[in-house]
């Protein structure tokens, strides 16, 4: 839904979980990555460890390339936030 968030101008935040950035990635990179909730009923309770998002970006790199991460990692959340983030 990264395309309807656009037009409705927020930002979704986009669960690291398997398959969801690949799918976010193919409208774009105007979201962020979160560690949440799983939504499984199977596994009521679960969530994504804080170790999530660096592997997951980590190897998203390897297919995608840096610089649409630096976009969700720093360029998005500076935008919503309103904040600079010194690397």
């Amino acid at each position: 839904m990264v395309n309807v968030c656009e037009r409705l101008g927020i930002f979704p935040g986009v669960i690291a979980g398997k398959g969801a950035i690949e799918t976010a990635l193919e409208e774009g990179s105007r979201f962020m990555m979160e560690t949440d909730y799983i939504d499984d009923p199977e596994r009521p309770g679960a969530v994504l460890g804080p170790k999530t998002i660096p592997r997951r970006t980590l190897k998203l790199v390897e297919e995608h390339g840096e610089e649409i991460f630096w976009k969700v990692h720093k360029e998005n959340p500076e935008k919503v936030y309103d904040i600079e983030i010194e690397i």
